[in-house]
């Protein structure tokens, strides 16, 4: 993959991945748990752990779905909550490259489910929004 083929996630750039793939979103849980819908989204997930983490700091997981401000994601390891990370989100058609915040942390059958909300930088002094 070509340098210019990884780009800075922003919601527009999630946008973009989202609509490379055809299918239907997952609807809103019921009393307005979440703001938006989610895609079903195969594919890989990156991550690097902050230094104040235990064990391995890079970290491959299984995308799970993706919205346009997070994501949710499978691993063999959990991340706690409120953990900033930072992330790429690798497809065909498109890689992001970002940061978020762990919103939730489950232990699954196999591994953990683990919910992402992206930190993009917002146009006034790079500072990053929730």
């Amino acid at each position: 993959m070509d340098a210019e083929e990884i780009v800075k996630l922003t919601p527009d750039s999630v946008r973009e991945l989202i609509e490379t793939h055809q299918v239907n979103a997952i609807e809103k849980q019921a009393h307005g748990l979440r703001r938006e819908e989610r895609w079903p989204f195969p594919g890989t997930v990156e991550i690097w752990l902050p230094q104040g983490c235990y064990g391995e700091r890079h970290v491959l997981a299984t995308l799970h779905n993706l919205s346009p401000h997070g994501l949710a994601m499978r691993s063999r390891r959990p991340i706690p909550k409120d953990t900033k990370i930072s992330l790429a989100i690798h497809q065909p058609a498109l890689s992001c490259y970002g940061f978020g915040i762990v919103r939730h942390c489950t232990r699954a059958h196999v591994g953990y489910l683990i919910g992402v909300e992206f930190m993009f930088e917002s146009d006034e002094g790079g500072e990053l929004n929730a």
